[in-house]
Formats: C-alpha cells, sequence, structure tokens
C-alpha cells in the first residue's frame, strides 16, 4: 500500500505565527491555492487515491477536499495535530526551545497540558497503520506538520534535522509486512 501523508496548506494562524494544534483556523486564500497546487502535482504525477482520510481539524478536512476534489473521505482523530496546552493560540515565539541534542519538543509541553511526541506519534502509527491493515492501493491522509514529525520520530527514521514540514508538504510510504517504509518527501508546491 502506498500512503501520502500530507500537511495542510496554509491557515489564517501560520499566517501571523500563532501555535495551533488542537485549536483550528481556516486555510487562508494562499492555504487553498497550496492545496490546488499539491492537487496538480498528484494529478500531473497520475496518482489516483483508492481511499482518502483526513484530521478531523477543519485546516486538514478542507485541504484534503481540494485537493482530491472528492468529499468521500474519512475523518479520523488520530490524524490530529499536536495538542500544545496553554501554548494554543498564543504567538511560536513563546514556544520551549528545543533541548540541547533533541530534534523535538520532546515531553516539553505536558506540564502545560499539552502531549508528549512519543505519545503523539504513537498516535499516528496506530491511525495509520489501521489504515493501512484495512485499505489497499494508494491512499491519502492529511495531518499536521508536528504529528508528521513525530510519526517520523517513532518509525526511527534517520531524518536531517534541518527537515521541516512546509504547507502541504507529503511524506510517501510504502506499508508492507506491518511496517512504514519512508520512500521520499515531496515538496509539490516547488514543482
Amino acid at each position: 500500500m502506498d500512503l501520502y501523508l500530507m500537511r495542510h496548506g496554509q491557515t489564517f494562524f501560520n499566517q501571523v505565527g500563532l501555535v495551533q494544534g488542537a485549536c483550528d483556523s481556516p486555510l487562508t486564500e494562499l492555504g487553498i491555492e497550496q492545496a490546488r497546487k499539491a492537487g496538480e502535482f498528484f494529478k500531473d504525477q497520475q496518482i489516483n487515491f483508492d481511499a482518502i482520510y483526513a484530521s478531523t481539524q477543519e485546516r486538514a478536512c478542507d485541504t484534503a477536499e481540494i485537493v482530491s476534489q472528492r468529499t468521500d473521505y474519512k475523518r479520523l482523530k488520530g490524524l490530529k495535530e499536536w495538542d500544545f496546552g496553554l501554548f494554543e493560540a498564543q504567538p511560536e515565539k513563546l514556544t520551549p526551545r528545543f533541548r540541547e541534542g533533541a530534534n523535538s519538543f520532546e515531553d516539553l509541553f505536558v506540564p502545560y497540558g499539552g502531549e508528549d511526541v512519543r505519545a503523539v506519534g504513537e498516535r499516528m502509527k496506530v491511525a495509520l497503520t489501521s489504515i493501512a491493515e484495512e485499505e489497499s492501493g494508494t491512499v491519502l491522509a492529511v495531518s499536521h506538520g508536528g504529528s508528521m514529525w513525530a510519526f517520523l520520530l517513532v518509525l526511527g527514521v534517520d531524518v536531517d534535522s534541518t527537515l521541516r514540514f512546509g504547507n502541504c508538504a507529503i511524506c510517501h510510504y510504502r506499508y508492507e509486512n506491518g511496517s512504514f517504509r519512508l520512500v521520499e518527501v515531496i515538496d509539490p508546491l516547488d514543482n
């Protein structure tokens, strides 16, 4: 099974530099255009989806609809964004800094009512494994940058620490014999 795990398009909170995790904000005009371009990328590559999933958050659902031009997708809570606790809707500059040598926020949000990175990654792994076990062919799942990063960490994928998931970034995975393998990271806005 081929899984295209994708981040949503730009939102209002992205535009103004606010933290958004469990809270939501709508796609901007640019975010809508980014989703359209991602849809064009899939069309140009002749990638058709046998099934489509999205986080329950509005920004992911809207992106899934724009990219696929379909409404027959399934919403899945396990694909939602990392909960940042009290940092939600606050300026990004207020978030804690990584510990020396760390490649994520680890458990830094937990004392403020947020999630631990491993919990987010495990939640994503459970959700994506259930999709992979249920579906065959090619699947699109629209999620969020923090959750996508946490999933990579739980899988133990060795990635460059400078890798960032911009809006509409895509991780192409192959699921075989009960495990995920990262095939490539795609920036559909750069094509």
